[in-house]
């Protein structure tokens, strides 16, 4: 293929020069004289555009770029803004569909508009979090086909904006209604399950889950749990204009009976409201979770869920085979459980990529990394530290693609896999979770003296 463009660059610069009359005459004696390997070179270049769009490392397919076409949507569909020239169009998230398909569900936003908003808020909100039923606007300008500005309102009291400047750069802001903040105690006996007594007790199902998950970690309840056991769970809760929101802030659960004994579990508030470290623990600062896996990062926000979705780049549909967490270029990426690395290298769609093997078979996979710490072969522990987090690779942004592979060769879930920042509290970070603890011990006791609510464990 050199030897072919050397030559070709050769007889057009000849040609040239004598004259432009000569130029077709030139391309023509040497396509006769070489067409040969003219045509394995063309031969060549399609087979590696081929294999090359194609290799993907268990990643999606290069796809054929989005169509940005401004189209205009149609008047039927658009309502008009009163006092701008500006229309608005809306919706609301789907059950099991995410953000972009939502989006793309709604007649009028095409594809190439879904892809771009859903870059733009991904790195604002967790998409971990999304409910159907939460509603969005998307705004278009006086021509109907670009947008201006787009809200996401996943409750009553929050809209996350985004707007765009002329060069076409969004800009996010959130805006939150001010709310009356609420504590409550609940206290109870189990007449048939923990979960109905819950329920019963006006606690929503996705808060009675995570009580259900905290007492899961003391208390057997297929071997120890027995009709007349009591609970407390002391919470915090959000009203606006009388109204209760969803959702809620478990602060203490405790759990008592003749056969499975008195435990209690507090919960940790770190600085950042996005720490890994924000759990439930043990009086002691143990974690209360099962599964040895520790958490890759120290925040967590995921910007992309595991399964079906549209490629972020491509905007294709395809398998996404982990969870894309949010961080910035440097931050700390840790191996979630003892191992050997088996991979530590470069490619063109995943950039650094390190895969740890473990014990028990099971590969995990850590992408986009913007410099790896370990090389192949090397023995890790749980919670090392084995690379730094980037953007190298296909990306829209700074992540960590996570993605773990069972010992069968299956990708598994990791939002479904129960993970922790560390076993323990340590340090500066327990020294403030026993501060945080003696305030909500102070709270309870006062409760249970006020309620003349007394335990085995203080009769």
């Amino acid at each position: 293929m050199t030897y072919i463009c050397i030559n070709i660059k050769y007889t057009l610069f000849s040609t040239s020069i004598e004259g432009t009359n000569q130029i077709g005459a030139g391309i023509k004696n040497f396509i006769i004289t070489h067409h040969h390997n003219l045509v394995a070179a063309i031969a060549l270049i399609a087979f590696s555009v081929v294999v090359l769009c194609s290799f993907d490392s268990g990643q999606a397919m290069v796809q054929n770029p989005l169509d940005l076409k401004a189209e205009a949507v149609p008047d039927s569909l658009l309502e008009k803004m009163s006092n701008t020239n500006n229309y608005t169009l809306s919706g609301s998230i789907l059950p099991n569909e995410g953000f972009t398909n939502s989006l793309i569900a709604i007649e009028g936003i095409n594809i190439g508009h879904a892809i771009e908003l859903s870059n733009a808020l991904r790195f604002h909100v967790d998409f971990r979090f999304l409910k159907a039923g939460e509603k969005f606007k998307v705004v278009y300008d006086s021509t109907k086909t670009k947008i201006v500005e787009f809200e996401f309102m996943p409750d009553v009291v929050t809209t996350h904006k985004l707007t765009k400047d002329s060069s076409g750069t969004y800009s996010y802001k959130e805006i939150s209604l001010p709310v009356e903040t609420k504590f409550r105690f609940i206290t109870g006996k189990i007449e048939t399950t923990l979960n109905q007594a819950l329920l019963d007790n006006d606690i929503p199902r996705s808060t009675s889950q995570v009580v259900n998950g905290i007492l899961e970690c003391v208390v057997n309840f297929r071997s120890d749990a027995r009709v007349g056991d009591q609970f407390t769970v002391y919470m915090e809760e959000y009203y606006y204009y009388s109204k209760k929101l969803s959702g809620g802030k478990i602060h203490y659960v405790s759990y008592e009976g003749k056969r499975s004994g008195f435990h209690e579990a507090f919960r940790f508030d770190d600085v950042d409201p996005l720490s890994a470290y924000n759990a439930h623990y043990t009086k002691d600062g143990k974690a209360l979770i099962h599964s040895a896996l520790r958490l890759p990062i120290d925040k967590i926000h995921v910007t992309s869920p595991f399964g079906g979705r549209r490629h972020p780049v491509t905007g294709k549909r395809s398998f996404h085979s982990g969870v894309d967490y949010r961080g910035h270029i440097g931050d700390p990426v840790y191996a979630v459980a003892k191992g050997k690395i088996v991979y530590s290298g470069y490619d063109k769609l995943n950039g650094n990529k390190v895969v740890v093997k473990h014990t028990d078979g099971t590969k995990t996979y850590y992408l986009h990394l913007s410099k790896r710490l370990v090389k192949k072969g090397n023995s890790v522990v749980a919670r090392q530290q084995i690379a730094k987090l980037g953007r190298t690779g296909r990306v829209t942004g700074p992540h960590l693609h996570f993605g773990i592979k069972s010992s069968k060769g299956k990708w598994v879930n990791p939002l479904l896999k129960r993970m922790i920042a560390t076993p323990k509290l340590k340090a500066e970070k327990y020294a403030r979770f026993l501060t945080q603890v003696e305030e909500t011990s102070l709270k309870v006791n006062e409760y249970r003296e006020k309620n003349k609510i007394f335990t085995l464990s203080n009769l």
